[in-house]
């Protein structure tokens, strides 16, 4: 008998801990000593996965929510056996929401059509920073090509509305270059928060997703290119159902990044 509470051990027959008053439950230490199986965030998910792997003989297993996250506990002495059960039930998740897509007329190809493709805050930055100084250069040069020609040092000449129309264009050349450089100075700024986030999302992928994991994805009957699309597009399956509140083609970029980075040399 064992004492949840003052986590101390008792003959069996005893049913009250002496020390804190508590009801003792039957088990040995192995069946107390708890460790996260997994971090979820949808409700209905986190209760569905608890009912199967208590179906399956997992005891003792908890949730405990902190900020939105649900944390999914079992004993340490089942661990291994809840790993590979949690791993089933995200496939089975996975392989019942493509055949919902596919009887919703939502398939893979309507999928691809309508995907963007993200690009990085620090991409983003540099894009928007070059644009506006190329923008800005030009506009100079024009406005001196204009004040050139009209004192004559150029020989070319332009009636007083044609002059004005070019100057003006230029003017909106500067001016929209301007406003490009100020807006990548703001896209620089979020560039370490995507990094961070990103790092988080990388290392909860390491923490969820296994090579024997992956590896259960791959069709036998499929080109190697074919299954590492299908890898790919079931961790950004698992990422789109974990962080809900973000940008799908952005998690999409991060799933493809950790594959090439963690998953693809070694399936």
């Amino acid at each position: 008998m064992w004492c949840p509470v003052c986590k101390t051990e008792y003959q069996k027959g005893i049913t009250i801990c002496k020390e804190c008053g508590s009801e003792l439950s039957e088990g040995t230490e192995d069946d107390f000593l708890v460790t996260g199986l997994c971090k979820l965030k949808d409700k209905e998910t986190v209760t569905q996965l608890i009912k199967y792997l208590q179906f399956s003989g997992i005891n003792n297993v908890k949730e405990n929510e902190e900020d939105g996250v649900y944390i999914i506990t079992v004993p340490q002495s089942q661990e291994k056996q809840a790993e590979k059960l949690m791993r089933g039930f995200m496939m089975a998740q996975q392989e019942a929401q493509d055949k919902e897509a596919y009887s919703t007329g939502n398939g893979s190809q309507e999928k691809d059509a309508g995907a963007k493709t993200y690009t990085k805050k620090a991409d983003e930055y540099k894009d928007a920073r070059t644009s506006g100084i190329t923008f800005i250069i030009f506009g100079l040069i024009g406005v001196a090509y204009l004040i050139l020609c009209k004192m004559g040092i150029l020989p070319l000449a332009y009636n007083n509305i044609v002059l004005v129309f070019l100057l003006c264009m230029f003017a909106f050349f500067i001016a929209g270059g301007f406003v490009s450089v100020i807006k990548s100075g703001k896209i620089k700024g979020q560039i370490s928060e995507e990094e961070e986030l990103t790092k988080e999302i990388k290392l909860w992928l390491g923490e969820n997703i296994t090579n024997e994991l992956a590896i259960s994805w791959k069709d036998a009957d499929a080109p190697e290119e074919e299954n590492e699309l299908i890898i790919i597009s079931k961790i950004g399956e698992m990422l789109s159902n974990y962080y809900t509140q973000l940008d799908a083609s952005y998690l999409e970029m991060v799933a493809d990044e950790f594959f090439n980075e963690k998953i693809s040399g070694n399936i």
